[in-house]
């Protein structure tokens, strides 16, 4: 049974969402601020985060920053009342795996939390994958690349699984959407473009060009051995 952290300082939210999320069968537990929220994360595991943009203390958006940078890896939820592509592009940029903008529908919740939760179902083969000065192991969820380690949000391995999985092959976003992702509620061309970007961002801070090429007017494509230009 999944274990769920909700975090948000509007008591009336915490309750419905809290009884949606326990109607379907969900462990769900209840935090109305980051400190409090730190707490329990520090003392238990959790299989998914659902996070307000606006928490008091400090934003959601820096509590995100916060528990990434400690290494804490659960998939998140954002919740917001601004829809504007900018801010679900923060917030996807800062970590979170998906976004919701209030008011939301019970179904449409539940329906992104069983998708966050759930692996694509695509990926059937589970050997670890090393190409292109990329290893990827599913068994411990390592990632490296040119030996150095990779800290990849649930989504941004899965996503960089299936690519290697289908090197060479180019795939464009809504396609991606389909098949990379587990469900179509889960996101959209646009949410696949910013967990590309910042896919590339970690490759690239490493000093070593991304394995993954942008085709033009087409998609993209986990390039199995590096282009000459990629050659040093």
């Amino acid at each position: 049974m999944s274990k769920i952290l909700i975090v948000d300082d509007d008591k009336s939210l915490l309750a419905s969402v809290d009884e949606v999320l326990a109607g379907h069968g969900y462990l769900v537990d209840k935090a109305e601020d980051p400190r409090l929220a730190d707490e329990m994360l520090k003392a238990s595991p959790y299989d998914l985060l659902i996070l307000d943009w606006n928490l008091p203390q400090m934003t959601g958006i820096e509590f995100l920053k916060r528990i990434r940078t400690a290494g804490i890896q659960s998939p998140v939820l954002m919740l917001t009342g601004m829809d504007h592509i900018d801010n679900k592009e923060t917030g996807l940029n800062s970590g979170a795996d998906d976004y919701l903008t209030k008011p939301f529908n019970s179904r449409e919740l539940v329906a992104r939390v069983r998708a966050l939760l759930r692996r694509p179902s695509v990926v059937v083969d589970t050997s670890d994958l090393e190409m292109n000065g990329v290893y990827l192991s599913t068994k411990t969820l390592q990632v490296k690349f040119h030996g150095n380690d990779l800290k990849l949000t649930k989504q941004e391995f899965h996503l960089l699984e299936f690519l290697m999985r289908n090197k060479d092959q180019v795939f464009n976003s809504e396609m991606l959407v389909e098949r990379a992702w587990s469900t179509m509620a889960e996101s959209s061309p646009d949410t696949v473009r910013v967990h590309l970007s910042r896919l590339r961002k970690k490759m690239e801070a490493t000093g070593h060009p991304c394995p993954f090429r942008t085709v033009f007017g087409q998609g993209y494509a986990f390039m199995s051995v590096p282009s000459e230009g990629d050659k040093t």
